[in-house]
């Protein structure tokens, strides 16, 4: 695991001695990513570096690597999980691969198959390759986008990085925000690829491949996606089964592959269930899982993680997260997101990730397993609503008047208010909705100065939705979501908040077979009625412990609208103060205030809305404010 950035100088207007001088910097930025090694390759018009976090060949592993005849040279950020067969291969072929790396595999790989190589590699990665011969920089993203990417290019310069800060430590970037994307943000919590929050930025999408031989030369290629086309659905349910189960093993057992010790992130959800199990069933040691409580109930798994820790006969380790830590490390988390990101599971995330990197290098995750096989209870809207609709209009009112009567203090109310507020909407609005965790479309209105507003900043998740418009809808939403909610949500939390701790995680179910076997499989395997994960939970059903197979989901989050109201209501008003808000020309503070007080005074659970700003300012200040001051 690594960070990995680059800079191409199209005018020439920069001494070799300058270009080292920005690498080092863009380096440095990113020594959280990769605290063992650095490396770096410089030359007229061009540079690029690293930082390296190593996992595999620990000697001879060091960035970067060339072919042969030293006229490919690659920087890797990511693991190669099929590199062992491709290097078989390679050499059979004549290849001298002279290391035991995987970054050394994809630089043979690719001078035999050039950006086709993309096609054979499985695994996560962000990857920087430079043909000096012809004088062509090869940028590629992994499948799902697991590894981030972000790029910036203007009539002098095409600059790449890792993270965000990669870029901007150049001072080569201003640092405008884009107010398009931030819109996005608002409503999402999260931005989307290719956007973002600075002007001019983008992110390399998952898939894609970019060649870059000019400034007026830049090729885009997408060389992987779900296509229906080569769909081979699976409808016999206990063969599908079967294949599940095998193309599972064979995927967690590649991306164990390590010359470093793993370990699980183990939740009281099935999915992190299954891949601890199976992590523990090939390992030939003992591993190490790891899980987070809150003496809050209604958030705490921690009782589940112990049933499967036991079955599984792992060594497990559980910290509990109070509001007093997430004070200790509410600075180190803020500094450790460089763009605005307001999913609250990251704390949590991030306090696990640094515990246990006291213990591993590697952990391996359960995540994409809602996406893949449909688990989010937000799939069962369309469910609830439709058995709603059947209720007599005159006991819908009354019960309807007393629901919203009632101060929203419960998860049940709130959930119960979602389903209401979504009742006559068509079910692609639902669905959007439900993906839209911060202000709706219609309260940026009233949120936002009229100078900053933007109607179609959630365009991506239409187009997403709309792309297999013949197919079930269930299917069409697990494919938005894929594209959407994982890449933008789930993917970046994990990267981030691990990586901040230099610890390196693994997403098996990401693994291209059992991406590709999952959209095969006919959506009434995964989810009907309000039954969801079926097929998931009937094949590993050896592996999960009893209580777990039919228990309600808590999902990984902290009680931050709790705190909001005690704990952190000074910090919170600190925050999102009058003056800062009105000097800032971007938000209506009248409307913040309004939202304010339905939190605290429980008329309307605001958590999500509230923490999202209260990201953006914490972000904004150190991020915009502070950096404009110095200036």
């Amino acid at each position: 695991m690594c960070g990995i950035n680059g800079i191409i100088d199209f005018e020439n207007k920069l001494e070799k001695e300058r270009l080292s001088s920005i690498i080092d910097k863009m380096n440095n930025s990113l020594k959280h990513r990769g605290p063992d090694d650095e490396g770096k390759y410089i030359d007229n018009n061009f540079a690029l570096g690293m930082r390296r976090l190593s996992i595999i060949d620990l000697e001879k592993g060091k960035q970067p690597i060339f072919n042969e005849d030293s006229t490919l040279f690659i920087f890797m950020n990511g693991e190669i999980y099929n590199y062992k067969t491709l290097r078989e291969k390679l050499i059979s072929k004549g290849h001298k691969i002279v290391t035991n790396s995987d970054t050394e595999v994809v630089i043979h790989l690719f001078e035999d198959k050039d950006i086709d190589c993309f096609k054979e590699i499985i695994g996560m990665f962000a990857i920087a390759i430079y043909d000096i011969k012809k004088n062509r920089l090869v940028l590629a993203r992994d499948r799902a986008g697991e590894k981030p990417l972000y790029y910036f290019m203007d009539e002098n310069f095409f600059i790449f990085s890792s993270e965000l800060r990669g870029l901007i430590s150049t001072g080569l970037i201003k640092n405008n925000i884009d107010f398009e994307s931030l819109s996005q943000y608002l409503q999402l919590t999260y931005l989307t690829a290719p956007k973002s929050i600075i002007q001019g930025v983008k992110r390399v999408l998952p898939g894609q491949i970019i060649e870059i031989k000019g400034k007026n030369n830049i090729k885009e290629t997408i060389y992987w996606d779900i296509e229906p086309s080569k769909f081979n659905p699976i409808n016999d349910y206990d063969e599908c089964k079967k294949g599940l189960r095998e193309v599972f093993y064979k995927a967690v057992e590649e991306t164990m592959v390590s010359d470093v010790p793993i370990g699980t992130f183990l939740s009281g959800g099935i999915d992190s269930c299954i891949i601890t199990g199976l992590v523990s069933n090939i390992s030939k040691k003992q591993i190490n899982s790891f899980s987070i409580g809150f003496k809050e109930k209604e958030f705490d798994e921690s009782k589940r993680a112990i049933l499967s820790a036991k079955k599984h006969k792992v060594n497990h380790h559980l910290i509990y997260l109070s509001v007093n830590d997430f004070l200790k490390e509410i600075n180190n988390i803020i500094n450790g997101i460089d763009e605005p990101f307001a999913d609250y599971s990251f704390i949590p995330t991030y306090v696990i990730s640094k515990y246990a990197s006291n213990y591993v290098k590697v952990v391996l995750t359960g995540d994409a397993g809602d996406e893949l096989f449909g688990g989010y209870n937000k799939y069962l809207i369309k469910y609830y609503i439709d058995r709603y609709k059947k209720v007599p209009e005159i006991f819908r009112k009354s019960f309807e008047k007393i629901i919203h009567s009632l101060p929203d203090k419960t998860y049940l109310t709130h959930k119960i208010r979602k389903v209401l507020d979504n009742l006559y909407l068509d079910t692609f609005q639902q669905r959007k909705n439900l993906m839209c965790l911060g202000f709706k479309n219609e309260e940026l209105q009233n949120l936002l100065r009229q100078n900053y507003l933007y109607n179609d900043s959630t365009k991506n998740i239409d187009n997403y939705y709309n792309k297999f418009s013949d197919f079930d809808e269930f299917f069409r939403v697990f494919y938005t979501d894929f594209k959407i909610v994982l890449e933008g949500d789930m993917l970046t939390k994990v990267d981030r908040a691990s990586m901040l701790n230099s610890l390196e995680t693994r997403i098996p179910m990401l693994h291209k077979d059992i991406v590709e076997y999952s959209f095969n499989i006919p959506v009434n395997y995964k989810i009907q009625n309000n039954r969801r994960k079926i097929i998931l939970k009937d094949t590993f059903s050896d592996m999960i412990p009893s209580h777990l197979i039919n228990a309600s989901k808590i999902g990984f989050s902290v009680p931050i609208g709790k705190w909001f109201r005690d704990e952190l209501k000074d910090e919170l008003l600190k925050t999102l103060n009058k003056d800062q808000i009105v000097e800032q020309k971007i938000f209506n503070y009248e409307y913040i205030e309004k939202i304010l007080n339905e939190h605290f005074s429980f008329k309307k659970d605001r958590t999500s809305e509230l923490w999202t700003i209260y990201i953006f300012e914490k972000w904004y200040y150190k991020n915009i404010l502070r950096l404009r001051k110095i200036e």
